[in-house]
């Protein structure tokens, strides 16, 4: 993890990214605190207020450009792992295709992590490939999305630690991706 790029608050990690993406490295990562207009699938909003964890990937793998959804896959296994160890048994965590990853609550499966996954390719070629990950750590929850969203926090009742959270997902993310094909 030597290209890091860290900010306080910034617009969005994806947009900043994807601006920067041609002229980066490959594993080129962009983080900050809180976004002021982070965003999901479909350019819909995502909540992310200091205490979550936000940031995005740079990559520019050597797959063909029809292997580019493995990515959000591998991305939502790393994601998973992570949590799992620290929700132990008491909470399911899964993933829900294509991009989400969810915890199965008493009210039912919440929304814990999305990921964004964008990408430029010329012909055959992948330029590169941004992923962007958003994960409700200590973050509050907005009100109205309650019934669809959850913290980390609200289900251990104890602050998660970001910064560890962070590097242990991007570990078993990029550990994933050297064995395959980056």
């Amino acid at each position: 993890m030597k290209n890091i790029i860290h900010f306080k608050k910034i617009g969005s990690t994806q947009n900043y990214a994807k601006k920067i993406a041609r002229c980066s490295p490959s594993n080129t990562i962009i983080i900050a605190e809180k976004q002021t207009s982070g965003r999901g699938q479909f350019e819909r909003g995502w909540s992310s207020s200091r205490g979550g964890l936000y940031f995005s990937i740079i990559l520019k793998p050597k797959i063909v450009p029809d292997k580019i959804p493995l990515l959000t896959l591998k991305m939502a296994s790393a994601i998973v792992s992570t949590l799992k160890k620290i929700v132990k048994k008491k909470h399911s965590v899964l993933t829900k295709p294509p991009n989400d990853v969810i915890v199965k609550c008493k009210t039912g499966y919440r929304k814990i992590a999305g990921i964004l996954t964008e990408s430029s390719v010329t012909g055959n070629k992948i330029d590169w490939v941004v992923v962007g990950i958003g994960v409700n750590i200590n973050n509050k929850i907005p009100k109205e999305l309650k019934k669809i969203a959850v913290s980390l926090k609200e289900i251990t009742k104890k602050n998660g630690n970001v910064k560890k959270i962070f590097k242990e997902i991007v570990k078993k993310f990029v550990i994933t991706n050297r064995i395959d094909f980056l």
